[in-house]
C-alpha cells in the first residue's frame, strides 16, 4: 500500500480515524446540554453560532495552511482540542464557560478535519490521488458508524464525563501518531494570491457549485432523518445511517482503481442525481424496503462523489493555494447547513416531509444540470506550482 499511496498514508489514515472518532463521540453532546436545562432552541442557537464562527475563521485557516507545515497545525490544534474536550467535563451549568469551550472546540474540529484532508492529499501520488482520497475518506465514515454506539455504552457506564475523557483520549492518540509524521514542504512559500483569489478561480467555480448542492442534500438528511423516521414510524435513524454508512464504505472500497480512470464530470453528475433519488425515495417512503433503498442510494452517492470532488479541488487549485482551496471546500458544508436547516425545516412545518425532501431532490437535479453545462464550458487552467 505504501508504494501505491505513499509511505505516510497508513499513519495519516490512523491519525484521522482517531481524530474523527473523537468528533463522532460528541454527537451525544446535545444530550448533555439538555441535562443542563438547555432547550432545543438554545441548542440550535449554539450550533448556528459555531457554524458562523467557523466560516469567519476559514480565510485565516487557509492562509495558515498555505504558509505553515501541515503537521505543525495538526500538533497545535490536536493538543488544544484534547484539552478543550477534557475541559467540557468540568462544566456544570449552561453559561459562558460552556459556550466558550464548545465554540473553540468546533473551530478546532474544522481546522483538524481540513488539515488532515490536506495533508492526506499532499501525501498521495498524483496518479492514485482520487482512489487514495476515497480510501482516506473511510477514516471519517467508520467513526460515524461507531461513535454513536460507543458513546451510548460509555454514557450508560460512566456518564458524560466518561464520554469527554474518551473523546479527549482519542484526540491524544491521534496527536501521538501525527508526531511521527514527516514535515512536508511548505507549498505556500511559492507565489500565492490568497484565499479570495482561490475562491474566485474560474475553473474552481463549478466545483464550488456542485459541492454546495451535494452538501445541501447531505445536511438535509443528517439534520432531519431522526424526526422523519419518528413521524413516519418506519425504521429508525440508527438503521438508516447504519445502511447509509455501510453503503458509502462499500462504494469506496469497491471503487478500486476506476476512481482515477472514470470521466469525472459525468460521474459527479450521476452521483448528485443519485443523492436526489435518495431524498425522493424518502419523500414517498411508506415501507421499510423503500427507506432502505433511500439509504443505499444516499450512501453509494456519498461514497462516490466526495473523493472525486475533493480530487478536483486539489488538482485545479494552485499548489501554493491548496490550503486555502481546501478551507473553502470544507466551509461550503457549513454554508449548506445554514441554508438547508431553516429552509427545509420551514417546508416541513408548512407542508410535510414529502414536499420538503421532494423539493431538495429537484434542487439537486437542477444543480447537477447546471454543473454539467458550466463545467463543460470551463477551461481548466494548467496546474501552477
Amino acid at each position: 500500500m505504501s508504494d501505491r499511496y505513499g509511505p505516510n498514508f497508513g499513519k495519516i489514515f490512523a491519525a484521522a480515524l482517531l481524530q474523527e472518532m473523537s468528533f463522532s463521540l460528541l454527537v451525544h453532546f446535545p444530550g448533555y446540554l439538555e441535562g443542563l436545562g438547555a432547550t432545543e432552541a438554545l441548542i440550535g442557537l449554539l450550533y448556528a453560532a459555531a457554524a458562523i464562527l467557523s466560516l469567519f475563521f476559514r480565510p485565516a485557516l487557509g492562509r495558515i495552511l498555505d504558509l505553515t507545515h501541515r503537521r505543525t497545525v495538526l500538533l497545535a490544534a490536536g493538543l488544544f482540542n484534547a484539552l478543550v474536550v477534557l475541559g467540557l467535563a468540568f462544566t456544570v451549568a449552561w453559561g459562558p464557560l460552556l459556550w466558550a469551550l464548545f465554540l473553540v472546540q468546533r473551530v478546532l474540529q474544522i481546522a483538524l478535519f481540513t488539515t488532515m484532508l490536506t495533508y492526506g492529499a499532499d501525501s498521495l501520488p498524483v496518479e492514485h490521488r482520487t482512489q487514495g482520497l476515497a480510501l482516506f475518506g473511510l477514516s471519517g465514515l467508520f467513526p460515524i458508524a461507531l461513535g454513536g454506539v460507543a458513546g451510548d455504552l460509555v454514557i450508560e457506564a460512566f456518564g458524560f464525563d466518561g464520554l469527554f475523557v474518551l473523546a479527549a483520549s482519542a484526540s491524544v492518540a491521534s496527536w501521538l501518531l501525527v508526531l511521527r509524521l514527516p514535515l512536508l514542504p511548505v507549498l505556500g512559500h511559492r507565489p500565492r494570491r490568497g484565499f479570495w483569489a482561490a475562491l474566485a478561480q474560474r475553473d474552481l467555480l463549478p466545483v464550488w457549485w456542485v459541492t454546495l448542492f451535494f452538501s445541501i442534500g447531505l445536511e438535509t438528511l443528517f439534520t432531519f432523518t431522526r424526526t422523519y423516521v419518528d413521524e413516519r414510524q418506519i425504521g429508525s435513524a440508527g438503521l438508516f445511517f447504519g445502511v447509509y454508512g455501510l453503503s458509502a464504505a462499500a462504494m469506496r472500497i469497491a471503487g478500486g482503481r476506476f476512481y482515477d480512470r472514470v470521466p469525472k464530470r459525468p460521474f459527479v453528475v450521476a452521483a448528485l442525481v443519485a443523492y436526489g433519488l435518495s431524498l425522493g425515495l424518502m419523500a414517498v417512503a411508506g415501507s421499510m424496503p423503500v427507506l432502505i433503498a433511500g439509504a443505499v442510494a444516499g450512501g453509494v452517492s456519498h461514497g462516490a462523489v466526495f473523493p472525486v470532488i475533493t480530487s478536483q479541488v486539489v488538482s485545479r487549485a494552485r499548489t501554493a493555494e491548496r490550503g486555502s482551496a481546501m478551507a473553502i471546500f470544507t466551509s461550503i458544508f457549513d454554508i449548506a447547513l445554514l441554508m438547508a436547516a431553516p429552509s427545509v425545516g420551514a417546508l416541513i412545518d408548512g407542508f410535510d416531509y414529502r414536499v420538503a425532501f421532494g423539493s431538495v431532490a429537484i434542487a439537486l437535479a437542477f444543480g447537477a444540470l447546471v454543473y454539467s453545462i458550466w463545467d463543460r464550458r470551463t477551461v481548466v487552467e494548467p496546474a501552477i506550482a
